[in-house]
């Protein structure tokens, strides 16, 4: 099981709606670095990134695509 990340922020909150909806759509998500953000707050170089299994990526990029 391959996770691959399809979207990128410092900001956590800009992807909990995108993975909202990825999840509503039966995609499973990750946010990588989700924890580590918090955490260590005074750093912005940490990014948060959403991920989606490797099976998966045709699908989220297609909703994606739909959803902007």
């Amino acid at each position: 099981m391959k996770f691959i990340t399809i979207k990128e922020s410092h900001v956590e909150a800009d992807l909990l709606i995108l993975k909202s909806i990825l999840e509503s759509a039966g995609i499973e998500c990750f946010l990588k670095n989700e924890y580590t953000n918090q955490v260590m707050t005074h750093m912005a170089t940490f990014t948060v990134e959403l991920q989606v299994l490797e099976s998966d990526y045709a699908k989220a990029q297609e909703i994606m695509k739909q959803s902007e």
